[in-house]
């Protein structure tokens, strides 16, 4: 069976390896993140429909998005440090706050938290490894002190205070 590669025609979507950063240009970033951003948040909605408590089917598959986001958007961030210009400052600023406010529904997804709540407290946890037991209580105390447990004007403050944080360069998204 002949495996096929095919590499995106914008270089900010191959999600994985050493980026092609002779490749990558300004006006890759908006559309790039802006497709990414909506497949993400398709694949999030999945995984909260269907949540089952297990490494393999909670864990792996958020993993998997939340690599996606830091994979495209870090090289987004690191070309401000080394080639920035006026026009990717611009397009940096428009994307900026669609990346915090998919990090806020990441981290405060309550299917997501309830999931990793009941791992935890499942019969599966003594079988996974110490590494794996660290990761899923990261996810829980990160998740809480993302404000997975806000409601209402609480939960809109938090993220307004988020979104301000990260037009002011405070932000680690």
């Amino acid at each position: 069976m002949n495996s096929i590669s095919v590499t995106p025609a914008n270089p900010l979507l191959i999600g994985e390896g050493l980026p092609p950063f002779e490749r990558i240009q300004t006006e890759d970033v908006e559309p790039a993140i802006t497709q990414l951003l909506a497949e993400l948040a398709d694949s999030l909605t999945q995984l909260e429909a269907n949540v089952t408590p297990t490494w393999e089917r909670l864990v792996a598959p958020l993993e998997a998005i939340e690599e996606r986001i830091s994979w495209s958007w870090g090289i987004v961030g690191h070309l401000m440090g080394v080639k920035n210009s006026p026009e990717l400052r611009q397009a940096y600023e428009k994307m900026q706050p669609e990346v915090v406010k998919f990090w806020n529904r990441l981290s405060q997804s309550q299917p997501i938290y309830a999931g990793f709540k009941a791992l935890r407290h499942s019969d599966a946890w003594s079988t996974l490894e110490a590494s794996q037991q660290r990761i899923v209580e990261s996810a829980l105390r990160d998740a809480e002190l993302s404000g997975v447990g806000l409601e209402g004007d609480a939960k809109d403050r938090f993220n307004a205070n988020s979104a301000r944080a990260s037009r002011t360069g405070d932000s680690l998204f």
